[in-house]
C-alpha cells in the first residue's frame, strides 16, 4: 500500500479544519470571566439540551419509547446520580420490549 501525499495533506486539512473550531473558543473562554448568573444560566444549557432530544423522541418515538424512557426516569429517581444504571435499565427495558412486539 502506497501513502499519497495528497491524501495525506486532505486529512491533515480536514483534522485542522475540525479542530479549530472547537479547540479556539475553548482557549478564549477560558480566559473570559463571566458573573455568577450568567455561569448559572450557561451550566443550565447541556441539560436543556439533552431534555429537547431525548423527550421529543420519548413522547412522540410511540409506546416503546415511551416504556423505555418511563423506565429510566424511575431509575433515575431511584438511584440518583448513577447514570451508567440509568442508561443500562432503559437501554433493557427497550431491547426487551422491541424483542418482544417486533
Amino acid at each position: 500500500m502506497t501513502l499519497r501525499i495528497d491524501i495525506l495533506l486532505l486529512i491533515i486539512a480536514c483534522a485542522a479544519v475540525t479542530i479549530v473550531p472547537r479547540v479556539l473558543p475553548l482557549v478564549l473562554a477560558n480566559r473570559l470571566v463571566l458573573p455568577p448568573k450568567v455561569e448559572l444560566w450557561l451550566r443550565q444549557i447541556p441539560v436543556a439540551v439533552i431534555s429537547a432530544l431525548f423527550f421529543r423522541e420519548i413522547l412522540f418515538g410511540g409506546g416503546i419509547h415511551l416504556a423505555a424512557g418511563i423506565a429510566a426516569l424511575l431509575t433515575a429517581f431511584v438511584v440518583r446520580r448513577n447514570l451508567v444504571a440509568i442508561v443500562i435499565i432503559g437501554m433493557a427495558v427497550y431491547s426487551l420490549l422491541s424483542f418482544i412486539f417486533q
